[in-house]
């Protein structure tokens, strides 16, 4: 399974790479024709392989509190969960930053606290 995977990936980038030495060639080919001025310059670089992603300050936290909020848009809306993971150690200060969150993530109405638990 896992080499059909590897081949199929393979096939990909060996497309991607004709398609992007092509692009070029064909670049190159108008700059001749018809001047540098005419062409814009748009070649293709080869995309870079993604690196690993680093952990978050959100997810390496040690202590805090998880808080789970039931928010809402509009007044008439029905209520959405927003989870925020806080560090602070109590209780008040986790919902406080929590319901700020919340706001600036364009929930400008919190009906109410569904639970605050510990990390």
């Amino acid at each position: 399974m896992s080499e059909n995977f590897k081949d199929f990936e393979e096939a990909l980038t060996s497309s991607r790479d004709d398609f992007i030495v092509r692009q070029n060639q064909a670049v190159d080919q108008a700059r001749e024709q018809f001047g540098k001025k005419n062409v814009k310059a748009k070649k293709l670089e080869r995309p870079k392989p993604s690196r690993a992603q680093s952990v978050t300050p959100s997810d390496s936290f040690k202590t805090g509190h998880i808080v789970r909020l039931a928010v809402r848009r509009k007044q008439l809306a029905l209520d959405e969960m927003f989870e925020y993971k806080s560090d602070k150690l109590s209780k008040l200060e986790a919902r406080l930053d929590a319901e700020k969150a919340a706001k600036k993530a364009g929930y400008p109405i919190i009906g109410y606290v569904y639970s605050i638990d510990k990390l």
